[in-house]
């Protein structure tokens, strides 16, 4: 008996019993439709025009599936925000310390220069990834996370940077998220660096 095909963790039979097709058959009439050249939001559209029976949510199961078949997708690569990456290290500090130690020291992580952490604020530092780096503050939840554009000199497009802070038996794990990284190579090189800027924190605590 031949070994039923999982993409995106779902099963055939559960495609089918869902959409009315296994995955070969999706295979089959995506490529038929010339959806290898198309991208996300193109597959989840046709799927939408062609097949108005579908949830939402098994369009996105299809085309994601469908994308790794035809490996349209790649590790750290998401639908809708991109290449994307995140690190993490525990201080040896209490929440509200490790709190001040990102918002009253910004040089140590986000560049040189002085940063409003208000929501809406925005920011343009020097010494930042290695040059210049802008953006916006979008959410801010003391003692808890900041979210913001996140642009360097280096980048065409901001990227969205967010900190989170979350208690731990051993003090407070401070965890960096990057998205709408441009690909593999941004990916890993912003990986490297905010390991660098973590372990920096660490020293500093």
């Amino acid at each position: 008996m031949a070994e039923e095909l999982v993409l995106n963790r779902i099963k055939s039979s559960a495609v089918r019993a869902a959409t009315g097709m296994g995955w070969e058959a999706w295979l089959e009439r995506l490529d038929a439709a010339g959806a290898e050249q198309w991208d996300h939001k193109q597959i989840v559209a046709w799927l939408e025009r062609e097949h108005p029976e579908i949830s939402g949510w098994w369009r996105q199961g299809v085309t994601v599936g469908y994308e790794k078949a035809r490996g349209k997708r790649v590790l750290g690569e998401t639908a809708d925000t991109g290449f994307q990456v995140g690190v993490r290290k525990t201080l040896p500090l209490e929440r509200d310390a490790a709190w001040r130690l990102v918002v009253e020291h910004p040089e140590r992580w986000l560049g040189e220069g002085a940063v409003s952490f208000e929501k809406g604020a925005r920011y343009e530092l020097g010494g930042g990834y290695g040059g210049r780096v802008c953006g916006e503050i979008r959410v801010v939840k003391p003692g808890d996370r900041l979210r913001m554009t996140w642009h360097p000199d280096a980048f065409e497009a901001p990227a969205t940077l967010q900190i989170t802070l979350s208690s731990v038996k051993t003090g407070t794990t401070v965890g960096v998220h990057v998205e709408k990284l441009a690909g593999e190579e941004a990916r890993e090189a912003v990986r490297a660096h905010f390991r660098a800027v973590l372990e920096e924190l660490a020293t500093a605590s």
